[in-house]
């Protein structure tokens, strides 16, 4: 993963892994074809767990707005944990045709059927607008998050420094403010006061 993130997967050669795995470059070939076989158990393995989350969210009981916070605080958190898998998820896996096989769009599709279920659910028990069309929310809802993850993982490599290039914040607000947006818009809210 992390010559992949460095590299990029085009660069990234077979011997490049063997070496830093600390493994004879043969070695690499008994287990794997090629840097793409890799790539596959990599993905499976790390998005595997992520959709486990997810789908443990979407299963939950809980109101609408909170498996959205829920939702939006896995994704926002995954630069901070796993930085060089989003690097690699976001530059390489999603945004390149080569790496858009059928199996893994199938997989990742499975993210947007689980928040479409999410809003489905809130907008049948009245939670979320009745003319909500869930599919197209998730759109929403994921591309959005989709956005501020690639910003958030583009300054972790170095790019489109932050003008409060201080403490970044923490990924629970962020997370409330992206679910606020969503849910709210950008209507100015009712004074309390009346």
């Amino acid at each position: 993963m992390q010559v992949f993130a460095e590299k990029g997967v085009q660069s990234t050669r077979i011997s490049d892994i063997a070496q830093r795995a600390g493994i004879a470059y043969g070695l690499v070939y008994h287990y794997f074809r090629n840097k793409d076989e890799i790539l596959d158990e990599i993905f499976r393995a790390r998005w595997d767990a992520f959709i486990r989350a997810v789908r443990r969210i979407a299963r939950s009981d809980q109101p609408a707005e909170r498996k959205l916070l829920s939702l939006a605080r896995v994704i926002l958190s995954a630069h901070r944990r796993n930085p060089d898998w989003v690097r690699v998820l976001m530059f390489e896996v999603q945004r390149t045709q080569r790496m858009l096989t059928p199996r893994r769009v199938e997989r990742v599709g499975e993210l947007f059927r689980l928040t479409a279920e999410m809003l489905r659910t809130g907008r049948d028990r009245g939670e979320l607008r009745g003319d909500l069309d869930p599919e197209l929310a998730s759109y929403v809802f994921l591309g959005g998050l989709d956005s501020v993850l690639t910003v958030r993982a583009l300054e972790v490599i170095g790019v489109g420094e932050r003008p409060d290039a201080g403490e970044r914040p923490d990924h629970a607000r962020l997370a409330r403010s992206v679910v606020a947006l969503f849910l709210n818009g950008m209507a100015p809210l009712p004074d309390p006061s009346g």
